[in-house]
């Protein structure tokens, strides 16, 4: 099983990535829409600090979130109010090897994070929790990139290039984001390095630097280790907008459910 370390694995991490992510959206009612298909709570893998989440607890779904960073948990936790605490579980586990002992209408795994898969044997591992955990009609739902998305272009120094410049509100301080990223065909990896430079009022800058390995999936790839497992493939969409995915999508969302629903 691959050491997959955690890229968040501390409380400045955890908030930086909030800053990456705190205006995206375009995924939520895509989860909600799931949700809502049947009555029983949904389980998100990797829920980090709980952007999809909160949201739908805020609208009245229950969730439970397992992930591995007590960071990110953390800073759900503290999102929590009254009126959305008692409609989220929080469990640190491992997306590979955890067994909750309750079944779910959906599982989901959002914004790629199931990419995190870097080998067959860790995506095999993780759909057989998956299979676990789902009941009977339940669906599995998960946002990939297509292999078209990636540029495999070899580049023996990919230029690091500015994504952009935020104020974080918490800290006062001026963040700008560089990142760079190589692929490997061979692997069908990405690798990227992201750079937060955070330049405080006085003008001290300090740098958090991290970098994040990710796996290309194939669709046909995708649907033989379904199978593997035992779930079927039900739907694939080319995108959180459940467009039709065609040779142009960039990304691709999996619905999958248990073989012989």
């Amino acid at each position: 099983m691959t050491d997959l370390g955690d890229a968040y694995a501390d409380a400045e991490l955890a908030a930086l990535y909030d800053l990456v992510y705190e205006d995206y959206d375009a995924d939520l009612a895509l989860y909600e829409q799931f949700a809502a298909r049947g009555e029983l709570p949904s389980l998100e893998l990797a829920v980090g600090s709980g952007r999809v989440a909160l949201h739908l607890a805020r609208n009245g779904y229950h969730v439970t979130g397992i992930d591995t960073s007590l960071a990110m948990l953390s800073r759900l936790e503290a999102a929590l109010d009254p009126d959305t605490a008692p409609r989220v579980r929080l469990v640190e586990a491992d997306m590979r090897d955890f067994d909750l002992r309750e079944k779910f209408d959906l599982v989901y795994c959002a914004l790629f994070s199931f990419e995190q898969m870097l080998t067959n044997d860790d995506a095999l591992r993780a759909l057989r929790c998956v299979e676990r955990h789902l009941a009977p009609g339940g669906v599995f739902v998960t946002e990939l990139r297509t292999l078209r998305s990636v540029d495999w272009a070899p580049e023996e120094a990919p230029a690091l290039r500015h994504e952009w410049t935020r104020h974080d509100d918490a800290t006062g301080e001026t963040v700008t984001k560089l990142l760079s990223m190589r692929a490997s065909p061979s692997r069908q990896t990405t690798t990227t390095t992201v750079m937060f430079d955070r330049a405080a009022a006085n003008g001290t800058v300090r740098r958090r630097a991290l970098e994040v390995t990710m796996r290309v999936f194939g669709r046909f790839e995708f649907e033989l280790l379904l199978k593997e497992v035992g779930l079927r493939l039900l739907q694939v969409y080319g995108g959180t907008d459940l467009s039709p995915f065609t040779d142009a999508s960039d990304s691709m969302v999996i619905v999958a459910g248990r073989d012989g629903r």
